[in-house]
């Protein structure tokens, strides 16, 4: 269940941070992009917390979750660093 919670929200948090950092290095107002990207996080943690009560392994779960998240996290940071220099 915390899998589930907080593994999909961190992963989607990271993945909404990074694909705004994305849309606006590309030209895309930020508003838009953050709208657009929020939009497509509910989505998205939906789908992932679903798959984690699906899923066999809960050490599986946690890889791509907190993996994904810690990638995701490391994405938006830098693409906002490159961004602001």
């Amino acid at each position: 269940m915390t899998a589930g919670v907080f593994g999909a929200y961190a992963f989607t948090w990271g993945l909404a941070a990074a694909g705004v950092a994305a849309l606006v290095g590309l030209g895309v107002a930020y508003h838009d992009a953050e709208m657009g990207m929020l939009m497509l996080a509910l989505l998205v943690f939906l789908g992932l917390f679903l798959w984690s009560f699906t899923a066999a392994s809960i050490a599986r779960i946690w890889a791509v979750l907190a993996g994904g998240a810690a990638l995701l996290f490391t994405a938006a940071w830098l693409l906002q660093r490159a961004l602001l220099s």
